[in-house]
C-alpha cells in the first residue's frame, strides 16, 4: 500500500467519525425535546387537583359604598280623557353594593359581565354604563312608544297605571375559595309583585365564574337521587311545622341554587312547594355525591365562611311620595275618637279683622268703658302677724 492511499483511508474514517457523532448528537436532541414534550402533556385532572392542593393566602374582599339611584317617568297624555290618575307611570330603583377587589385582584372581568347581563340585562363592560342604561328605559304597563317624559319627584303610583321595577346587587357570602353575590329583582306591575332572586358563585383563587353545571353533575339518575334528599328533607321539616302551613314535595330540583355556610341551598318559586318563594338547604356533606369532580376539590379546600348581614331591601311602592292633600269633614262637637291635624292649630287674635280680604292688617280694639279717676293716691301696706294691715306711711 502506498502512502497515498494510506492517507486517503485515514480521511475517510475521519469524515465518517464526525458524520457518525453529528448524527448521536442530533438523536440525543430530539430524545430530550420528546421527553420534555411528555412531561407537558400531563392529565388534565391531575393539574386541577395539584393545583387545588396548593394552598394560598386569601385577602379580604373590598365594596363599595351602596348607591341608590331612582328615575321617574310618565306618560304625556293620561289613558283616559281629562281623568289625571290614568297617566302611565313608572319608577326605576337601583340599590347595588358593587366589588370592588377579589382576592386583591381589582380586575375581575367575568365577574362583572355575569353581574351587569342577570341585573341589567344589558352587555356594557361597566357597571355605571350598564346601570344608566337600565334607568333611562322605562317600564310601561302598556306600550306607548315615545310619548313619555321624565319627572324630577315621584309620580303617585295607581293600579292598574302605575309600575315600581327594582333592581338590588349585593354580596352574600365569602369564603376562602367563594364570593357568592345576590341579585334580587322585584317589579310592581299595577296589581301584583313579582319577586326574582339570582345568585352568582365566583372561584376567588381562579378568577372565574362557576354555573350550576360546574357544582351539580348533570345525569338523570343523580338527579332524582338528589330529589329525594331534598324530599326527605321537606318531609323532616313538615313535621315542625302546623297542619295548615305543610310543604308539598318537590318535582323537580330548581335551577337556582346558592352555596352558604352550612351548605347549598335550593330557591323554589312561588306556588312550586308552597304559596309563597321559599328555600330549602341541604348540608355539604349529603351533596357530595352530587358534586363535580372541580368542586369537591373546591370544597376539600374551602374555609373561612362569612355570611353578609347588609341585605337590601326594595323601597316601598310609594316610597317618594309626598304626602297628597285630602278634603277634611267637619264632625259634629260630640262625635269621638276624632283624629287630630298633623298641623298647628293657629287661633286668630283680637288684632286680627274678621274680614278675610284684610288679613294681613290690624287695629286695636276699641275700649267699651272708660275708667274714671277719683284722684286719691294709694299707698303700700303689708300685714303683720296680727293679720291687721300696717301702712308704710301715716295716713292724712
Amino acid at each position: 500500500m502506498t502512502k497515498r492511499n494510506l492517507t486517503i483511508i485515514i480521511i475517510l474514517l475521519s469524515i465518517m467519525d464526525l458524520v457518525a457523532a453529528g448524527w448521536y448528537m442530533s438523536r440525543r436532541i430530539e430524545t430530550a425535546g420528546n421527553m420534555g414534550k411528555v412531561f407537558d402533556q400531563r392529565d388534565t385532572t391531575e393539574a386541577i387537583i395539584e393545583a387545588d392542593t396548593v394552598t394560598t393566602a386569601s385577602q379580604p374582599d373590598v365594596f363599595d359604598d351602596m348607591q341608590f339611584n331612582t328615575y321617574y317617568f310618565t306618560s304625556n297624555t293620561p289613558a283616559i280623557k281629562d281623568d289625571h290618575n290614568t297617566y302611565y307611570t313608572s319608577i326605576k330603583h337601583v340599590k347595588v353594593i358593587w366589588p370592588v377587589k377579589v382576592n386583591g385582584d381589582s380586575e375581575f372581568t367575568s365577574l362583572n359581565k355575569e353581574l351587569i347581563k342577570n341585573a341589567f340585562d344589558n352587555s356594557q363592560t361597566k357597571m355605571k354604563d350598564a346601570r344608566y342604561v337600565y334607568l333611562n328605559s322605562p317600564n310601561f304597563n302598556r306600550p306607548i312608544g315615545d310619548d313619555y317624559r321624565t319627572l324630577v319627584k315621584a309620580p303617585k303610583i295607581y293600579p292598574v297605571y302605575g309600575n315600581v321595577s327594582q333592581v338590588l346587587v349585593y354580596p352574600y357570602m365569602t369564603s376562602d375559595r367563594l364570593l357568592v353575590m345576590k341579585i334580587d329583582k322585584v317589579e310592581y306591575n299595577g296589581s301584583t309583585t313579582t319577586e326574582n332572586t339570582t345568585h352568582v358563585h365566583y372561584d376567588r383563587f381562579k378568577q372565574r365564574v362557576l354555573s350550576r353545571l360546574d357544582i351539580l353533575v348533570a345525569d338523570v339518575d343523580k338527579e332524582n337521587k338528589l330529589l329525594k334528599v331534598i324530599n326527605k328533607k321537606i318531609d323532616e321539616m313538615n313535621r315542625r311545622r302546623g297542619d295548615d302551613n305543610q310543604l308539598q314535595h318537590a318535582l323537580n330540583v330548581p335551577n337556582e341554587i346558592c352555596c352558604n355556610k352550612n351548605g347549598i341551598m335550593f330557591d323554589f318559586k312561588l306556588g312550586s312547594i308552597y304559596n309563597q318563594p321559599i328555600d330549602i338547604t341541604i348540608s355539604y356533606d349529603q351533596l357530595e355525591p352530587f358534586f363535580t369532580e372541580e368542586f369537591k376539590q373546591l370544597q376539600h379546600h374551602n374555609k373561612g365562611y362569612k355570611m353578609f348581614d347588609n341585605n337590601l331591601k326594595p323601597e316601598p311602592i310609594n316610597a317618594s311620595q309626598a304626602p297628597v292633600a285630602t278634603a277634611t269633614t267637619t264632625l259634629p262637637s260630640t262625635a269621638t275618637n276624632v283624629s287630630k291635624p298633623a298641623t298647628k292649630q293657629h287661633v286668630k287674635s283680637n288684632y286680627y279683622n274678621n274680614d278675610s280680604s284684610k288679613k294681613n292688617s290690624w287695629s286695636k280694639p276699641k275700649r267699651t268703658s272708660r275708667k274714671k279717676y277719683s284722684g286719691a293716691k294709694r299707698r303700700s301696706g303689708y300685714h303683720g302677724y296680727s293679720g291687721r294691715r300696717h301702712w308704710s306711711h301715716r295716713r292724712r
